[in-house]
């Protein structure tokens, strides 16, 4: 078996696909990319190559001739034990996908695979393995263009917003006042960056919505948005996660929260994650992390119980978010669209406004709780509402009430996917198997029986006897075909992953 020319400075790549269009394809784009590379069509021309040549990495289609691309991996790796494998397939499935990412496999991409998200695998897993100098490792001319981000600037061109305008047009966070335009212009220049970006502030800021918004305005928008809680975030949990990058074209948006609860095993895991280290190895370059943490976090980092040099690293990139009093004239924009969500959701009949007063009251408020007490507030007093077409003082003092008697009980936040007020719909309202772009729908705050009277005075929310627990969600996601259904694949994964019985 020979090795490349001494100072021919080039990875080889190997190529196995039967389909002449793609293995084409393929060549072309590792050519510009600078690499060395050999196209088969059939595996046992790759393995006869294989026995006289050594490579670097191997692209392998599922659906071969003589053999499955499983059965091939598994035969060339007796022959070279070390070589990369990445995975181009139209036939994978999730299952399928999460079976190949325990064995070792750098990458797994649908087809046909966005050729810079595809480039840029092969470019990471090759400089991981130290196979060739730097140059050859990590060099790339392959022309791929920059995307446009939606109603913002061109980012080829260099060109940014006016200060004097939004950023951006929000979908989830709404706002107009000079805070939040300054908060939208920050978040506008941190937005296609792939480092992770810690969101911080206080507890109950809008850290989902603010995380949802940049996905959309980012490179990242056609892929998936998956969403995390510190409750949820293991391994296991996290593959289950994950696992709809794997099948998606497009790199998608990781959203965490409550990343101040983490302890050290999930700190670890944070690492593993961000590194791409052990399981998390084939989900590498496939999303970009976007964390959320209470300002608690620096305060756990003085007391010892977070890892400063993990803290030092997510915190490199990061925002203030703006409390939800910072921004009062943005805060019955945010409250209609709360009771919008509400509506569309199915959770009540008819669309409900605020009285002239109500709406006085609301920026009045100093909202402790930030955006996650207006969402309970709104929600509360919109369960109880008898009859009209708009919440008053009193009802809503009500349930500003209640729910500062419930705060250690934290309840989901308004759902997030509805339209904005006056405004139609471009897409219907999901249901239970509907999949991006729709995002997360939460449930409602628990019922509550109301006040038999009208407080005379109006009393902040009692402090909290506990830690107020975040609510978790689950996210969709859009499906690789009419006929997938991401719940039935996702069970039937994990039952196949069990370990069985030994007989």
């Amino acid at each position: 078996m020979s090795n490349p020319a001494p100072g021919s400075g080039k990875a080889h790549v190997l190529v196995v696909e039967d389909s002449s269009v793609f293995r084409e394809m393929q060549g072309l784009l590792l050519r510009q990319a600078g690499y060395e590379v050999s196209l088969h069509e059939t595996p046992q021309a790759a393995l006869t190559a294989a026995g006289k040549q050594v490579f670097d990495l191997v692209v392998i289609d599922y659906e071969l001739p003589e053999m499955n691309g499983q059965q091939f991996m598994h035969a060339l790796r007796k022959l070279q034990p070390d070589i990369a494998v990445v995975f181009v397939s139209g036939a994978l499935t999730l299952e399928l996908a999460i079976q190949l990412s325990s064995q070792g496999v750098a990458g797994i991409f649908n087809k046909p695979a966005n050729p810079k998200i595809l480039l840029e695998k092969i470019n990471e897993t090759l400089a991981r393995n130290a196979v060739r100098d730097t140059a050859a490792r990590m060099g790339s001319n392959a022309p791929i263009a920059p995307r446009r981000t939606p109603g913002g600037a061109d980012p080829a061109a260099g060109s940014e917003p006016t200060a004097d305008r939004l950023a951006y047009a929000p979908r989830f966070l709404l706002g107009q006042s000079e805070t939040f335009r300054e908060f939208s212009h920050r978040l506008w220049k941190v937005r296609d960056f792939r480092a992770a970006l810690l969101l911080h502030g206080e507890a109950g800021s809008a850290f989902e919505a603010i995380a949802r918004d940049l996905a959309e305005i980012s490179i990242f928008r056609d892929g998936p948005v998956m969403l995390c809680h510190a409750a949820d975030f293991e391994t296991r949990a996290l593959i289950q996660v994950l696992a709809p990058s794997l099948l998606s074209h497009d790199a998608g948006t990781l959203i965490v929260t409550g990343v101040e609860q983490f302890n050290p095993a999930q700190q670890k895991t944070l690492e593993n994650l961000m590194t791409g280290r052990d399981v998390f190895l084939p989900f590498a370059r496939r999303f970009r992390i976007v964390l959320a943490a209470t300002n608690e976090l620096s305060d756990r980092v003085d007391d010892g119980t977070f890892n400063e040099t993990l803290y030092y690293k997510i915190s490199a990139l990061s925002l203030l978010v703006p409390t939800l009093r910072e921004m009062r004239p943005d805060i019955v924009t945010n409250g209609l669209r709360i009771l919008a969500g509400n509506v569309e959701s199915g959770q009540a009949g008819a669309p409900i406004t605020f009285t002239a007063d109500a709406a006085a009251w609301l920026e009045a408020q100093d909202w402790p709780g930030n955006f996650d007490q207006l969402s309970r507030t709104l929600l509360t007093a919109a369960k109880r509402h008898a009859g009209g077409d708009a919440l008053t003082v009193a009802a809503l003092e009500s349930a500003w009430r209640e729910v500062g008697r419930s705060v250690a009980q934290r309840q989901p936040a308004a759902p997030l996917n509805a339209p904005l007020p006056g405004l139609a719909s471009a897409e219907p309202a999901p249901t239970a198997e509907a999949r991006p772009p729709f995002p997360v729908t939460s449930a409602l705050a628990s019922e509550s029986k109301p006040s038999s009277a009208r407080p005379p005075v109006l009393e902040k929310p009692a402090p909290a006897a506990a830690k107020p627990k975040i609510p978790t969600a689950q996210s969709l996601f859009r499906p690789a075909s009419e006929s997938f259904s991401f719940t039935t694949r996702l069970a039937e994964s994990l039952a196949a992953a069990e370990p069985k019985p030994a007989s």
